[in-house]
């Protein structure tokens, strides 16, 4: 009876030791898809509040251009003549805000492309057009960041600006923001691999505006699979993820293998990739993306122009609609999941009690067999 008894306890700690394996661990991998991976189920407190009102105005834009490395290297009339492009179609498309995801330059430390960058972003700053930036993996590295040694990337020269909110490592993450058709909106533009301080700034300026419809912008969120690395992991996880406001990030960085850009959503939140810097002989970036918000009917027309074709593009991948609510109702916070038992020491318990369970029962087996010797 004894035997038996252990034999059952046994069975019992392999059916707990099973119940305590997570079926999915929490710790997910480097590159995950954006397809595939799902937000967590538990809603954050933030998500059970009552989203802003939509608002009823007219429709207005933002532009957005990025990865100019090239132009500023090596096209700089095509780099001015991209920004006067904006400047001379501000009226045409309502532009409320002009956004660089980053790679300004080709070389962070060559004086004479940051000159170039700043003669034509500088147009922006002298028409009055609201815009921020970000620094690229091009634009700045741990010991080099002259951007804010030139007027257009520099913060103080847009101290005063209304639309000003402030910026992060003297210039290389940028936060503005701008109100249109009856709502607010908050852009908050994030240097490439921008360190934990960084994210905090942004969690701080997301809390501070908690009624504000949010884009977060970085030179590099979505990869090329449309999937992230642990950085964007991280950015998910502790920024976007907790805030119900931001329905849409903007990034750059990768040139797609087959489309000159990426598209994914999570929960209610758009994620944009667009970056051409390779095309034409490296003179694709001399293009944008123009964002049109139509907040009656609660979409986002997304339209790309080549500059230097002097076309707009109009495959599936460079012109489309997104439905949008500007909110992200779906928001969820991942740190709230309950804690899970780790994988590998569950696993080992759960190979010893089995291992165990099976001697017990060997040795219960044995115990009680007749000899052969006793068989008549």
């Amino acid at each position: 009876m004894k035997t038996r008894s252990v034999f059952k306890v046994a069975v019992a700690l392999v059916f707990v030791a099973v119940l305590m394996t997570p079926i999915q661990s929490s710790c997910q991998p480097c590159c995950v898809s954006a397809k595939v991976l799902p937000e967590a189920t538990a809603l954050s407190d933030s998500a059970l509040t009552v989203a802003p009102a939509v608002g009823t105005g007219e429709n207005f834009s933002i532009i957005w251009i990025t990865d100019t490395q090239y132009l500023a290297e090596r096209y700089p009339t095509y780099f001015d003549s991209l920004c006067r492009w904006i400047v001379n179609n501000v009226d045409k498309y309502n532009v409320q805000m002009v956004i660089h995801t980053g790679d300004i330059v080709e070389t962070e430390g060559n004086q004479t492309q940051w000159v170039d960058a700043n003669s034509s972003i500088s147009r922006f700053l002298d028409a009055g057009i609201p815009y921020c930036w970000d620094a690229g993996n091009h634009d700045y590295n741990q010991t080099c960041w002259i951007g804010n040694q030139y007027a257009a990337f520099n913060p103080a020269a847009l101290q005063a600006k209304p639309y000003w909110i402030g910026s992060y490592g003297d210039g290389i993450s940028t936060a503005v923001h701008f109100t249109a058709s009856d709502m607010d909106f908050l852009i908050v533009n994030l240097a490439f691999n921008a360190d934990d301080a960084a994210l905090t700034w942004t969690n701080n300026l997301l809390d501070t505006h908690p009624e504000s419809h949010a884009i977060v912008a970085t030179h590099f969120y979505v990869n090329r699979t449309s999937g992230y690395e642990s950085w964007a992991m991280n950015l998910r996880r502790t920024v976007l993820a907790t805030h119900e406001s931001v329905f849409l990030t903007l990034s750059g960085h990768v040139y797609p293998l087959v489309h000159s850009g990426i598209r994914t959503q999570v929960g209610d939140r758009h994620e944009l990739v667009f970056n051409r810097q390779e095309k034409d002989n490296e003179l694709g970036s001399a293009s944008l993306r123009i964002l049109t918000f139509d907040t009656v009917h609660n979409v986002i027309d997304v339209k790309t122009f080549l500059l230097y074709a002097n076309t707009f593009m109009t495959d599936e991948d460079n012109q489309f609609t997104l439905s949008t609510n500007f909110w992200n109702a779906a928001a969820v916070n991942e740190n709230t999941e309950i804690p899970e038992f780790p994988s590998v020491i569950a696993a080992v318990i759960l190979l010893t009690l089995c291992t165990a369970a099976t001697v017990f029962w060997r040795k219960t087996r044995g115990a009680t067999a007749t000899p052969l010797s006793k068989v008549s």
